[in-house]
């Protein structure tokens, strides 16, 4: 019998046991991380003759991250497994990005058959993948390596180097990148200086390529093609972020963009070399019409995206690439075919008040992951997101039509949740306290002192709290010069004690007042300050005075 170890539900979850041809001669072990093992179904837990549960190999792991397993409690659970079993009869099998280096790692430590350490590297490491790609002639993003090194010494001139190199905007990601996560765009010198001075992982960044994106699907077997399809996608994935559904229909056949850009896929896998079973490459396609490479995996498209090919193509594919890979056969796919595509539900920060779904020709299965009430934050993770759904119809030009008509679709109405409120307003009495007692005992405005200053209400003294030179060349009548950095006992020595000290200085974002009442107040003087500064008493026309020449 066959043994047939699985690492991570994600692309698994779309296998058709029920397909099998002798599902008895095949024992089905499952390997896990604590935080994915929940997302089977009890269906699927039967499909299992063992579990093995392992923790995650991230202490504090993102959506995208959390079916990563643990890397020695994965080979542990192997090497049990080989215990009893030859490895001419074992195969591992995985179809989830994150974990591609660790099942090719415990292929290549026991031997077992299939893509180890370094034949699936270049699909994973984006600036080896990348280099492949540029010596086989194979159009890819001007890139290069993100030293943080770099980073910390000169941001400013790193900035004018990488710009230099790849152009601007570029774009970060770190090299071992899915689904989005992680990856910025960086339109300035601002957000550069801004980033931060550890990533936690390696990045790269490379030239931003403006064009529509494209991912090309191929199954490969012995070197050879035996499936090859094109999905169009809606947005670029950068503008998921802003709102966008993200979408992508899967192209008719007899569209000719197919062949080309099954061709370009073929081009750019055989540079990197080719490994059987599924791959999922993505591309730009320019105004110029020029094909662009931008990343590619050894695995199937995630989340809807898989579910709907099968559908759209009546092909059983996780369970082809699983033939490929074990020599256990399945059935042919026993559904009916149906023009399918997959969407992403993308999530902004708020409070979910209404689940909108799409006006469309075709038929919609939605699956919500958030709900009416939930307070959500944004995210750019293609796996975080807010929902899923599946578009069907037997018309592919109606298909295609509501494709179209997603760009417009906004799936999730938010209640935005208040920033005023989000800290209690004080109880009345204690307003009070502070509004009164405190505020206004210690502060007055330009319209106030204006009014006294016309009335000639004797007992206040106004104080200009800048500097020497700026009170030479502009003053409010009748204020002494005292700058805060000069005030102590000797420069205040011949102050009127009886009378009110209302200080002032440039604007409000200037605390050179604050600092002049604040010690005034020390040595003992009532004081005011009035806020505004000289800025507002100007901007309401009061008159000022110089000592400069006319």
């Amino acid at each position: 019998m066959k043994t047939a170890v699985i690492v991570s539900t994600r692309g698994f979850a779309a296998f058709r046991y029920d397909l099998l041809e002798s599902p008895e001669s095949v024992r089905f072990v499952g390997v896990f991380s604590d935080l994915d093992v929940v997302n089977l179904s009890e269906e699927q837990r039967g499909w299992f003759e063992r579990i093995h549960v392992v923790p995650c190999g991230l202490p504090d792991p993102s959506a995208m991250l959390a079916s990563l397993v643990d890397e020695d409690a994965a080979r542990k659970a192997v090497e049990e497994e080989l215990d009893g079993t030859s490895l001419d009869e074992l195969t591992l099998h995985c179809y989830d990005e994150q974990n591609m280096i660790v099942a090719a790692a415990i292929r290549s430590h026991f031997g077992i058959r299939g893509p180890g350490l370094d034949d699936i590297l270049p699909y994973r490491d984006k600036v080896l993948m990348k280099q492949r790609l540029l010596d086989a002639g194979v159009r890819v993003p001007l890139f290069g390596v993100f030293s943080p090194q770099r980073h910390a010494e000169d941001r400013a001139g790193y900035f004018k180097e990488i710009v230099g190199e790849v152009g601007l905007p570029f774009i970060l990601k770190p090299t071992d990148a899915a689904g989005s996560e992680g990856v910025l765009k960086i339109a300035d010198s601002a957000e550069f200086e801004r980033l931060p001075a550890d990533f936690g992982r390696d990045y790269e960044y490379e030239e931003f390529v403006e064009g529509a994106m494209y991912s090309v699907n191929i199954v490969t077997e012995e070197g050879k093609t035996v499936f090859g399809g094109v999905t169009e996608y809606l947005v670029n994935s950068m503008e998921i972020p802003g709102g966008k559904v993200n979408a992508d229909i899967n192209l008719i056949d007899s569209d000719p963009r197919v062949a080309r850009m099954v061709a370009f896929g073929e081009q750019a896998m055989d540079a990197l070399g080719r490994i059987d079973g599924a791959s999922h490459l993505e591309l730009f396609r320019t105004a110029d019409d020029e094909l662009v490479f931008l990343e590619v995996g050894a695995r199937f498209k995630g989340m809807a995206g898989l579910a709907a090919m099968q559908r759209n193509y009546a092909i059983a594919f996780v369970n082809l690439a699983f033939q490929i890979e074990s020599g256990v056969r399945s059935r042919p796919w026993d559904a009916e075919q149906i023009y399918c595509y997959d969407g992403v539900v993308p999530k902004s920060h708020g409070i979910v008040a209404e689940l909108i779904e799409p006006e469309l020709e075709s038929d919609v299965e939605m699956t919500w992951k958030v709900e009416v009430g939930e307070e959500i934050e944004k995210s750019n993770s293609l796996i975080a997101n807010g929902g899923t759904f599946l578009v069907l119809n037997k018309d592919y030009e109606a298909a295609y039509r509501d494709f179209r008509r997603l760009a417009d679709y906004r799936p999730i109405r938010y209640h935005r949740p208040s920033r005023v409120l989000s800290t209690e307003p004080a109880a009345p009495e204690r307003a009070v306290e502070y509004f009164r007692d405190a505020r206004l005992a210690c502060e007055t405005d330009p319209f106030d002192l204006h009014h006294d200053i016309e009335a000639e209400v004797a007992g206040l003294v106004v104080v200009d709290a800048r500097l020497p030179e700026a009170y030479v060349k502009e003053r409010l009548p009748g204020a002494i010069s005292l700058p805060h950095q000069h005030i102590d006992a000797e420069s205040v020595a011949g102050l009127d004690r009886d009378a009110v000290h209302v200080v002032y200085g440039w604007d409000p974002a200037c605390n050179g007042a604050t600092r002049a009442a604040a010690k005034l107040a020390a040595l003992g003087f009532r004081v005011k300050e009035m806020i505004g500064g000289l800025e507002y008493w100007k901007r309401k026309g009061y008159p000022t005075r110089t000592d400069r020449p006319e």
